[in-house]
């Protein structure tokens, strides 16, 4: 049976490939100065595995998010299918897709600007990317060099950039810069989905009154009633056990999953 919480509780193995990403700018026009960083690939592939059951709902929310603002902060805590929703977002649209997961390691500038630059470079291997030493910028600066590269890559297609985990870097002091920067400087057709278990240090109240920021919570992640008389359909348990355990766990995706796998091995 699927565990939702292993997708949730920063548990994935890192992978012993790694991307050469080298850096380039110029302090002054006549010097070059180069810094390699060395990018796990686990950390910007897309995750693949199957949904538990479709939830078209989420996605058509989603959807409208994504029409109606620059960005999308999917919120809740560990073991509400957050990850699992956003993936099956981005092989649902038409998108190109660049994704990042972050870790608390990444709240180091220079490795963020890295690791999201390089999960361009991965989903659009054939883009000639303009390199730069986020050192040698200010943050705001190297946010909107950033934005431009992703607006470029895109060529006016439809583009989702995923960072998961992100709440991992929230504590970092360049955070809100980065994001006061990098999203205004985006182009129409991309838009920015950040998964998270907390609420960023920003104005939520002012990006949404500005149509910037759309938000979906623990309140909207909960299964309803009919998703999981669904779930429990797929483990051939009866809808009166569904009602039960929707009434025990107000929907919480990870807790279902403990009940139904119980019930399935006998244990209860």
């Amino acid at each position: 049976m699927f565990n939702f919480a292993s997708h949730e509780l920063n548990d994935w193995q890192e992978s012993s490939n790694y991307y050469e990403f080298s850096s380039v700018s110029a302090e002054k026009k006549s010097a070059v100065k180069i810094d390699s960083v060395k990018l796990f690939a686990d950390k910007i592939r897309v995750p693949s595995f199957a949904a538990p059951v479709n939830r078209p709902r989420l996605i058509e929310l989603l959807d409208k998010s994504t029409a109606q603002f620059a960005a999308t902060l999917i919120t809740g805590r560990a073991g509400m299918g957050k990850t699992i929703l956003a993936a099956d977002y981005a092989e649902q649209s038409q998108c190109q897709v660049a994704w990042y997961k972050a870790e608390t390691a990444d709240g180091d500038w220079k490795v963020f600007s890295s690791y999201l630059l390089g999960s361009l470079s991965r989903c659009c291997p054939d883009f000639d990317l303009q390199k730069f030493e986020a050192n040698a910028l200010p943050v705001a600066s190297a946010s909107e060099l950033l934005a431009a590269q992703f607006n470029c890559a895109a060529d006016g297609k439809s583009f989702l950039i995923v960072l998961d985990d992100l709440h991992s870097v929230f504590d970092a002091v360049w955070f809100t810069e980065f994001f006061n920067s990098f999203v205004p400087s985006l182009s129409p057709n991309l838009h920015l989905l950040m998964i998270a278990r907390t609420l960023p240090p920003l104005q939520l109240w002012r990006l949404r009154s500005k149509q910037v920021l759309g938000v979906m919570d623990e309140n909207l992640l909960n299964f309803n009633l009919e998703e999981t008389k669904r779930f429990f359909r797929r483990h051939k348990l009866s809808a009166a056990v569904a009602n039960t355990a929707h009434k025990r766990t107000y929907g919480r995706i990870s807790k279902l999953a403990e009940i139904a796998e119980k019930k399935v091995s006998g244990a209860v």
